[in-house]
């Protein structure tokens, strides 16, 4: 993807499994595009299923902001109903899940609420629990070195993910119905006081050229 965009413009594709069982609440998705750095969708999941949006990203985006509002929960088995808003590297072929986000999940011995998790290369750490039907408000910042960081309120958790590569946000839902509303946080604007960041965010050659050179080495 382009350095400078967000996202690829005039695109949108999702991808849902509404029948087959639930191996896993983040899997390796194709990509979509979006032309708006926010975006709503209501996932819908019926029990032991799972609904999966995509949100084609640049490397450079380091933050997300938005909130989950898990409004039903399919069924009482042996799924947990779950929400997921999650960083995720698409070219990663290794097993399981290595996503970094936001978890939101349902457990039946706390029928009032749902535990909110910050996931971190697929493992999660608790950050609180949240009255069940009230909307989950959160912000997502993921460095460059792999470190995240998630305020749900005034909760805040943090963590240092072993690959921080990214270009892909992955929204999902399994066993419940989900509202989500996000906004990918452009990344700061090139400028000269950036230019030790020119390379891993992907600037232009003529934002390279407009920064970052001498008027003496320029043509």
């Amino acid at each position: 993807m382009g350095g400078r965009a967000g996202f690829s413009a005039g695109r949108a594709r999702r991808r849902f499994w509404r029948a087959t069982p639930l191996i896993a609440s983040c899997a390796l998705l194709s990509s979509s595009c979006s032309a708006a750095n926010s975006q709503s969708w209501q996932c819908h999941a019926p029990e032991g299923t799972v609904e999966l949006h995509d949100i084609a990203v640049a490397q450079n985006i380091t933050q997300v902001t938005g909130e989950m509002m898990i409004r039903k929960a399919n069924g009482l088995s042996q799924w947990h109903p779950t929400a997921k808003v999650a960083f995720e590297d698409l070219n990663f072929v290794g097993p399981g899940c290595h996503c970094n986000g936001i978890v939101a999940t349902w457990h039946p011995e706390y029928p009032d609420s749902y535990e909110v998790t910050l996931a971190v290369d697929g493992k999660e750490q608790s950050v609180a629990f949240v009255p069940y039907d009230k909307p989950v408000k959160f912000n997502l910042s993921f460095a460059w070195d792999g470190a995240l960081k998630l305020e749900v309120g005034k909760e805040v958790a943090t963590g240092m993910s072993p690959r921080p590569v990214r270009n892909n946000l992955g929204l999902s839902c399994s066993t419940a119905d989900v509202d989500f509303n996000v906004t990918i946080v452009p990344p700061p604007p090139p400028s000269a006081e950036r230019c030790a960041v020119a390379a891993r965010e992907q600037w232009s050659a003529a934002d390279v050229d407009r920064y970052c050179r001498s008027p003496a080495g320029k043509k």
